[in-house]
């Protein structure tokens, strides 16, 4: 176990890469014409906090580095629920969607979002962008939807209700369909389901993760058909490097924690067996 000197290398370096990762991304900010970073709770603007996750960015390379390799193509469409100010839908409208959607809660995001997607200086290549104000729950899931990108935007009861839909929709509409999670703080309520399957994982921060939590895992969301979830499986090979824990269900240590204005600590779970 190390001590407090042990550990004192660990913290600078921490600090470090954190000085490092805001720098890189007032640079992409400036460099793309956006306003992506802010941090935004739900209590700022009224909204229902229960199993709800405040806006957090995604890291700009690391989005990339996660849909990149998806190989996606012109009769692929991308849902981000949760999108917030619109940083992970720039980044999907570089690949060739035929639709990038952003389902938002906040009317006042959206509205921020939509500004950053106009004045955005990134070449397009998706056919259709929109931002839509709905809650998740509510939300038709589009039947043609193949990518869905989460940012940990719920937990808990609201997050089993998202995904039910997710599968139903999958049910109505056998099709591929892929989720990309960043922050994976339900990996274990998905596994459960048996309906999704491990693809890959990577660092949600560039150039390395800060945590064994800090990761974008991609999972492949199974069809009831056996032969169907079969083709799929051959299709969509796994890549998952050194990062075999993930395959089964996992505890790596998760913290979600607001400013101490707004109670600090909301969600914890220790490292440890699931």
């Amino acid at each position: 176990m190390l001590g407090p000197l042990g550990r004192f290398p660990q913290r600078v370096a921490r600090a470090v890469n954190a000085r490092l990762r805001r720098g890189r991304e007032r640079l992409l900010e400036l460099r793309y014409g956006v306003s992506t970073a802010e941090h935004v709770y739900h209590e700022d603007l009224g909204l229902d906090t229960e199993n709800r996750v405040w806006h957090d960015p995604s890291d700009w390379i690391a989005i990339r580095k996660a849909l990149a390799p998806l190989r996606v193509g012109p009769d692929d469409v991308f849902v981000d629920f949760g999108s917030g100010l619109g940083r992970a839908l720039i980044v999907a409208s570089t690949l060739p969607f035929r639709r990038v959607v952003g389902v938002e809660l906040a009317a006042e995001l959206n509205t921020r979002a939509r500004r950053n997607l106009v004045r955005s200086r990134i070449r397009r290549r998706a056919g259709k962008v929109e931002v839509i104000t709905a809650d998740a729950l509510e939300w038709p899931i589009p039947p043609d939807l193949t990518v869905a990108y989460l940012y940990c935007p719920f937990t808990g009861d609201v997050f089993r209700r998202v995904i039910d839909k997710l599968l139903e929709s999958l049910d109505e509409n056998p099709r591929p369909l892929r989720l990309v999670y960043n922050y994976p703080f339900e990996h274990n309520q998905l596994l459960r389901t048996g309906r999704l399957r491990v693809l890959s994982v990577i660092p949600a921060t560039w150039p390395r993760k800060t945590s064994a939590a800090d990761v974008i895992v991609t999972y492949l969301v199974l069809p009831r058909d056996e032969a169907l979830a079969a083709e799929y499986i051959a299709r969509f090979p796994r890549r998952i490097g050194r990062s075999e824990e993930w395959l089964g269900e996992y505890e790596p240590g998760f913290a979600l924690e607001k400013p101490a204005r707004l109670g600090g600590v909301v969600a914890e779970r220790p490292a440890g067996k699931p």
